[in-house]
């Protein structure tokens, strides 16, 4: 059909035998229906000892069309087939697989592309509610959900420029945290059109956990330089690699005497307090990354956030009901390095007369 760039690549790179792909998965992020069709390129070497080619191309979907070269390639070349993406009218998270035969392995190689179609609304004024600046965006804040300390998260943010003028992310960005990177497609957004934003969240940097909000101005320019404030949350969690079944009594463990406590009937002016005893049972030094309560409500008090091996340390809570009525449950969140259960959480409960 078509192209393939060849060059030449130094065997001992890849350590495998075969046709190696460079990359199986790509994700080609927010897709606007209206703008232009998307490109993928995968690029795979010819590992083997004999010229090998693609016998077949199949796609289960015929919104990607793929273009490759039906020429034969030589061992240590590389080539490429490219992918053009047609957005459907259906909106939502995408995952399409190309499947690629080749004399070198009939069964084929899967590939697949991913990325989010963001469907063009019936009523743009309506759909973009939240209007900054002449922005409009669907929700004020935008949850990034659940994500963990190993790798960063990509959430798409699109919107609505009510604007008369064109506009353009400014590069120079004084305000962002250092955890956060942004992009916008198209780089510039016309007047009366959409565009997308690419937020790149890093739970590593931010270096907390737990449900955190995160607020900041994110500045654009047009004739001027003008700023629209953005809101997120998110629930970090940190990352343990998988273990070896040899290791599981080798580690640190938390154990908590009573996951759920049950107050009774209290008064609304009673302040109620309960000591709730935390235990390491692990034959490491457990530490207590962090304590999370769901309201002000609830405080507590604990004398070491170090638990040795096989040590307990009591946590004193206390409980203010003033203000509040009726069924009451509240939480106590223990974030920690027991990494079979790193996060583990305590409901209180109560009836407030």
């Amino acid at each position: 059909m078509m192209l393939s760039n060849i060059v030449a690549v130094n065997s001992q790179e890849v350590g495998e035998e075969g046709l190696i792909w460079e990359n199986n998965l790509i994700n080609i992020g927010g897709v606007l229906p209206e703008n232009e069709i998307k490109l993928a390129d995968f690029y795979y070497l010819n590992q083997t000892d004999s010229n090998a080619y693609i016998k077949e191309v199949i796609t289960d979907c015929g919104c990607a069309v793929v273009a490759y070269s039906e020429d034969t390639l030589a061992p240590n070349k590389v080539g490429h087939l490219q992918v053009t993406f047609d957005p459907e009218t259906r909106g939502g998270t995408f995952s399409k697989m190309i499947l690629v035969k080749t004399n070198v392995k009939p069964s084929g190689d899967s590939l697949f592309l991913e990325g989010v179609n963001i469907h063009y609304p019936e009523d743009p004024e309506v759909h973009y509610k939240v209007k900054k600046n002449g922005l409009g965006f669907v929700f004020n804040q935008n949850n990034l959900g659940t994500m963990y300390t190993n790798k960063p998260k990509i959430k798409f943010i699109d919107f609505y420029n009510f604007n008369d003028f064109p506009i353009q992310l400014n590069l120079k960005q004084d305000s962002i945290p250092s955890y956060v990177k942004v992009k916008m497609e198209p780089p510039l957004v016309e007047g009366n059109s959409r565009g997308v934003l690419e937020l790149e969240y890093d739970p590593a940097l931010r270096d907390d956990l737990g449900f955190l909000r995160d607020t900041f101005p994110l500045s654009f320019l047009s004739g001027e330089r003008f700023n629209v404030r953005m809101h997120l949350m998110a629930t970090i969690h940190e990352y343990f690699p998988p273990l070896h079944l040899s290791q599981v009594n080798e580690v640190p463990k938390l154990f908590v005497e009573e996951m759920e406590i049950d107050l009774g009937k209290i008064g609304p002016k009673n302040v109620i307090s309960r000591i709730l005893t935390l235990e390491n049972t692990g034959p490491k030094l457990l530490n207590i990354r962090k304590i999370v309560t769901n309201c002000d409500c609830l405080t507590y008090e604990l004398p070491a956030m170090d638990i040795k091996a096989g040590e307990k340390v009591d946590l004193v809570f206390s409980f203010d009901p003033k203000g509040r009525k009726g069924i009451d449950h509240k939480t106590i969140t223990f974030f920690s390095n027991d990494p079979l259960s790193p996060t583990k959480t305590v409901v209180i409960k109560s009836r407030i007369r």
